[in-house]
């Protein structure tokens, strides 16, 4: 008796594109930690607002920001 896949391809494809892009937001929001400790201490509440991000694109935008700015009060303000 031949036993049937628990996923079929196409769901195995979107379940490994899903994964692929969390582990992009991911990388994308450490990147963002590591630019804003060089300020200092970052505030729990902003870790945590980051690493929950999953948009890429507006993950893509807070690393911008973290680049730009002198403080992590200036970037808390401007994102």
């Amino acid at each position: 008796m031949k036993r049937k896949p628990a996923f079929n391809t196409d769901t195995f494809c979107l379940l490994h594109a899903e994964a692929h892009d969390l582990g992009l937001a991911e990388g994308k929001a450490e990147c963002i930690l590591e630019t804003l400790s060089d300020y200092g201490k970052i505030p729990l509440g902003i870790q945590e607002q980051i690493l929950g991000q999953k948009s890429f694109p507006q993950l893509k935008r807070w690393f911008l920001l973290a680049r730009q700015v002198r403080t992590i009060e200036e970037f808390m303000n401007r994102m």
